[in-house]
């Protein structure tokens, strides 16, 4: 089951896909979702960046919690047999709640994170093929370390190490229809950037 969710990140929102089998409306997301003539199957959160009167059903949450509104969505999604979620509004906003949004990736592997130009997934140990994006860069983020092979792209690499602690695997390029990557050890994180 496909989850679409939509949180309340100030930044950009790109046309939103309209194949979800199943949509959540995270607090001042909601809005977004109503701006698109997009009905959610349910709404949640605190309602701190929402201005309007939540609907009746929401699920509501206090402001003062141990989790995010997002994290009460993922785990909702999950229990209604998410297999994928694609996250919307929740990269490009503070700086602390994009790092834990992505951070969330880790528990929530079935998640890939979009904002205007940009998307974010982890995938671990396997082979894994990402179609070429024109316009875009394609960049690898150890999760800590790994160990990679990347093909069809200007800047291969076979069996190297990565670390956190350095840059050399952003800003690669396809040099076919799609890149192949293979992650020989730990786990990566896959980004899509608009040049």
């Amino acid at each position: 089951m496909n989850v679409l969710i939509v949180a309340a990140s100030p930044a950009p929102i790109p046309d939103l896909p309209r194949d979800a089998d199943f949509v959540i409306g995270v607090d001042g997301g909601y809005q977004r979702l109503l701006d698109e003539g997009v009905v959610p199957d349910v709404v949640v959160g605190d309602f701190d960046s929402f201005d309007g009167t939540p609907p009746d059903q929401a699920l509501r949450y206090p402001s003062e919690k141990d989790v995010t509104d997002l994290e009460i969505a993922l785990e909702l999604a999950r229990e209604r047999g998410a297999t994928r979620i694609d996250v919307y509004g929740a990269l490009g906003g503070r700086i602390d709640m994009t790092f834990a949004n992505v951070g969330l990736l880790e528990s929530y592997p079935e998640m890939h994170l979009h904002n205007e130009g940009q998307t974010v997934y982890l995938v671990r140990i396997g082979d894994y093929t990402i179609p070429k994006r024109d316009g875009h860069y394609l960049s690898f983020m150890p999760w800590k370390t790994a160990t990679i092979s990347i093909k069809d792209v200007k800047y291969p690499l076979d069996h190297h190490d990565v670390t956190s602690g350095e840059a050399l695997t952003i800003s690669n390029e396809w040099s076919t229809d799609s890149a192949r990557l293979t992650v020989h050890q730990g786990t990566v994180l896959v980004m899509i950037v608009k040049k």
